[in-house]
């Protein structure tokens, strides 16, 4: 036993200058794997500890319980970065404080996060909002991650939007904190995770991004000069060694190398983990001590590492145990099966009858017959290589006066149909999985094309000072709309008449045809797809016992943004009866159509009234938004095709190293050095063109079916395909540098290569 186990401990170090140089691409392989599979994993401690110090800071709030501690927090965006506020006042010396403040702020005090301090000091925007007095910083236990921007702002005893007398606030002590995270108030989302959630986005992004294709380079580097070694547990079979002593050579060989690449990535991302924390991915940023690994989790991925790459060794090296004779004899591959095209053709078909009109389908079930058509499509691109590089390989070998070195290199395609594309399956699989990422990007972010939603420029003005509106009012670009309403009783029905100036009516909806509003009349209201016209006999009963005539004028609205609520009248300020009526005023409506007018009302709101807000679409990124999934997808697909590009580029390499020993017979035998050279790159080169070919087709039949499921216009989501398809080609002709450069600096033919195998 001992035999062969240090026989494989010496096949692990390399045979020859070619041997080394696949044990190091071997071992970086696996050491740029588990640094990368580290990495994903650090991101899910990364949110895990974000979330936990978020929920610990949450206030946990009693209605009407004990204590004076009122709170309030507030989100607001300079640019497209939040800002949380969070306003608070009755705080004393028994009060609970949250995580990092180690004082609360009286009147016209704050406590700020470092980064906002930083940022007031060189932001006009961040300095307006808050004209307060210093009076502590914020430690990181109470920040989710170093650039946070977030203040805790006191405000007079009795402030009503704290004490239950804000429509949208009830009265609420804080008792302690630790409660679930939620969103907070001015946010348009309602309450919610307010950091995403590992165990949801980050494993189905780190399984999809990270291990699979570390899977596959893995695999790739696993089975580096294949037939070199293979050849060599050949002969070892035929000189009489049991095939249980040469798997354990081959386990020893490979288990060495992968686990001493393995073991460098651990060390490498040791080494830069303390340094990461000024690094950010996006909006993401985090404390370094927030990426430190359990040691279990270490140890699984380096064992986990070291076992996939034998099983892979052992389970590739099969045929050399098992037909040792045709292993050793380099005998032809047996021609792929045809039954290799059912799965791509199976995979597009049900994504193109998803995207018929004809198709008897709900919308879910088109959503349905599409993803899976998807996903098999995906899968299916490996599988069908082998049968559509051998079918090219036929096609070109029947080419008349076709150069020596294309006729060489078809040859060789047909003699091993699957060795070369292994070569580009990884690469093709990433070019597709990047393809449908982009789409899925648009979809996920504010396309503009892809998407029909528009952000509403609307606001509510969620405070009461009087002073805030009327500021807001000067505020140049923007439009503050105040209306009132009264209920109303018709025939028995509950509804409500609109008490507003006629330009504010206009501002909020457009009226039909050669239709006017004049100040000083009634108008019934006409929306689409409301009610007929009220009976001019109909009795309108205000709330206060006021009988409201019937107009005789009607005003077709249409609601220039989504408002959600419709009137059964309006009653002009100016008209007769609008004295009579009891009204209730609405809130303030702040019609901000730019971010830089937006801005400059939300800078009046912050420092006038710390605790008030504008409640809308803020234009910032919080949460499990869009703009959180579009960074996990980028980054998702920048591992991938790194993982790719690494897996393609080691293959290559190897493949050129390894082909020498048959190069050299056609040296000696007089075929020139451009020929050899010629039919390395295109061994290599018609595979790579064939999966590159087979990616941008399926990602230009899945991009047209979409279209068509999303009643999108094709150029539409082709403007996001094009950019792929260009990557694609560039890929193309790096992968034939990368196979054409070694193999034409490989050309140095000893007799050394004719000997050994």
């Amino acid at each position: 036993m001992s035999r062969w186990l240090w026989l494989g401990l010496r096949l692990s170090v390399g045979s020859g200058r070619a041997g080394v140089l696949r044990t190091v691409l071997m071992a970086s392989g696996a050491a740029i794997g588990v640094c990368t599979v580290l990495a994903g994993l650090a991101g899910a401690t990364v949110a895990a500890n974000q979330q936990e110090r978020t929920g610990a800071r949450t206030p946990v709030q009693v209605e009407n319980g004990p204590g004076q501690l009122r709170m309030i927090e507030i989100e607001d965006g300079i640019g497209t970065r939040v800002v949380r506020r969070t306003a608070l006042t009755g705080a004393t010396a028994d009060s609970p404080r949250p995580p990092g403040v180690d004082a609360y702020p009286g009147p016209d005090e704050v406590v700020l996060s470092p980064a906002l301090a930083d940022l007031i000091r060189v932001d006009e925007r961040a300095a307006d909002r808050f004209p307060q007095r210093v009076v502590g910083v914020i430690g990181p236990a109470g920040l989710v991650a170093p650039d946070e921007l977030r203040a805790y702002v006191g405000v007079p005893a009795g402030d009503p939007m704290l004490n239950g007398d804000e429509p949208f606030f009830r009265d609420s002590a804080v008792v302690g904190f630790g409660a679930p995270p939620t969103f907070a108030r001015g946010s348009m989302y309602g309450t919610g995770v307010d950091v995403f959630t590992p165990g949801r986005w980050l494993a189905a992004a780190f399984a999809l991004f990270v291990l699979v294709p570390f899977g596959a380079f893995l695999a790739t580097c696993a089975r580096l000069s294949a037939t070199t070694r293979d050849r060599r547990i050949a002969a070892l079979r035929l000189l009489g060694v049991s095939a249980r002593q040469a798997t354990l050579v081959n386990v020893v060989e490979t288990g060495v190398v992968a686990a001493g690449g393995a073991l460098l990535g651990a060390a490498v991302f040791a080494g830069l983990a303390p340094l990461s924390q000024g690094w950010r991915i996006g909006r993401l940023h985090w404390y370094a001590a927030d990426i430190a690994l359990p040691a279990g989790w270490i140890a699984a991925v380096l064992a986990g590492t070291v076992l996939f790459a034998v099983l892979v060794g052992v389970v590739a090296a099969r045929p050399a145990r098992s037909r040792p004779l045709s292993v050793r004899r380099g005998g032809s591959a047996r021609r792929p099966a045809w039954w290799r095209s059912l799965p791509m053709v199976c995979g597009l078909g049900a994504v193109v009858f998803a995207a018929t009109d004809a198709a008897p389908l709900t919308p879910t079930g088109r959503g349905t017959v599409f993803i899976v058509g998807l996903l098999v499509t995906g899968l299916a691109l490996p599988l069908v290589l082998p049968l559509l590089a051998y079918w090219l390989a036929v096609a070109v070998g029947r080419i008349p006066n076709a150069p020596v070195w294309l006729g060489l290199a078809a040859a060789r395609v047909r003699h091993t149909p699957g060795v070369a594309p292994r070569l580009v399956a990884s690469l093709a699989v990433t070019l597709f999985v990047i393809g449908m990422g982009s789409l899925g990007a648009a979809l996920f972010t504010n396309d503009r094309d892809l998407r029909n939603d528009r952000l509403s420029p609307l606001y509510q003005v969620v405070s009461n000072d009087p002073g805030v509106v009327d500021a807001l009012r000067a505020v140049p670009g923007t439009t503050l709309i105040e209306d009132d309403f009264t209920p109303v009783t018709v025939d028995g029905r509950h509804d409500s008449v609109l008490i507003a100036d006629c330009a504010d009516v206009t501002a909020m909806h457009t009226l039909g045809a050669g239709q006017t509003c004049v100040d000083g009349e009634t108008y019934q209201l006409r929306y689409p797809g409301s009610a007929p016209p009220l009976r001019p006999d109909a009795e309108v009963t205000a709330e206060n016992g006021v009988r409201i005539p019937v107009p005789r004028h009607a005003l077709d609205l249409t609601g220039r943004y989504d408002i959600g609520y419709r009137n059964l009248l309006l009653v002009t300020r100016q008209a007769p009866i609008a004295a009579d009526l009891a009204v209730r005023p609405d809130i303030p409506l702040l019609l901000a159509p730019d971010r830089e007018s937006l801005d400059r009302a939300a800078r009046i709101v912050s420092a006038r009234a710390p605790a008030g807000y504008l409640n809308g679409d803020l234009g910032i990124h919080t949460g499990i938004d869009s703009d959180l999934l579009f960074t996990l997808l980028v980054a998702g697909l920048s591992i991938s095709l790194v993982l790719g590009m690494g897996s393609f580029t080691a293959a290559a390499v190897d493949r050129a190293v390894e082909r020498r020993r048959d190069n050299a017979t056609l040296a000696v035998v007089g075929v020139r050095p451009a020929v050899i050279a010629g039919g390395e790159t295109g061994f290599g080169g018609l595979p790579l063109v064939v999966g590159v070919g087979a990616a941008a087709v399926a990602t230009i039949v899945v991009g047209a079916s979409l279209a068509a499921v999303l009643d999108t216009p094709t150029a539409a989501v082709f403007g996001r395909i094009i950019p792929i398809l260009l990557l694609g080609a560039g890929a193309t002709v790096v992968g034939l540098l990368l196979i054409a450069v070694p193999a034409w600096f490989t050309q140095r033919i000893t007799a050394e290569q004719l000997r050994r195998p």
